[in-house]
């Protein structure tokens, strides 16, 4: 059996466009070191509070 975890980036909108509020490389980067595996990265930036969801999944305990 497999376990998720979900990250929620926060996305700023600003004048020159939107910029997440922290690299997500470093999320990712941080996440494999504890044995998660990046999955898949969901852009929600139309939504009143814009965030990019990563998505990582490993195997559960059994």
């Amino acid at each position: 059996m497999r376990e998720y975890s979900f990250v929620s980036i926060p996305i700023r909108r600003r004048r020159e466009g939107a910029a997440l509020e922290i690299d997500y490389r470093d999320v990712i980067r941080e996440r494999a070191e504890h044995g998660w595996e990046f999955i898949q990265a969901i852009p929600l930036d139309t939504h009143a509070d814009p965030r990019l969801d990563l998505v990582f999944a490993r195997k559960g305990k059994q």
